[in-house]
């Protein structure tokens, strides 16, 4: 699933690169590993806050970023299905299934297979 880095800097999907930035200070000076010291959990979170804003602060990556959550988006009831033909699949050899990628889908990889996937009829690849 995909870190929603809007809602880590606190900022709506329609903020300013002004208030990201400062956003961003804000919770700097919170997290700062000089002001937590020692705590590991704070230092993580300093950690996501600095990778949603290099994403966020940056124009570009921050319009890369959106299309890929849209993206991430329409595809929910798509990947709802595939969750629940996953549970099918477990239920019928009693191990879990692989994970597929969208792209492994598309093209039509098959769990377990190598390259007899790709062959012709006469045992030839493609």
């Amino acid at each position: 699933m995909m870190k929603d880095y809007y809602r880590i800097l606190g900022v709506s999907e329609q903020a300013a690169e002004k208030e990201i930035k400062a956003a961003y200070r804000k919770l700097a000076k919170q997290y700062h590993p000089d002001v937590v010291q020692d705590d590991a959990e704070k230092t993580q979170r300093m950690y996501e806050i600095q990778e949603a804003y290099e994403c966020l602060g940056d124009e570009k990556s921050r319009k890369e970023y959106d299309k890929a959550r849209m993206r991430n988006c329409s595809g929910y009831q798509a990947g709802k299905q595939r969750s629940e033909n996953t549970n099918e699949r477990e239920e019928k050899n009693g191990q879990p299934a692989p994970d597929m990628s969208q792209f492994e889908r598309f093209f039509g990889f098959q769990p377990g297979k190598g390259m007899e996937t790709y062959q012709g009829k006469k045992g030839e690849a493609r």
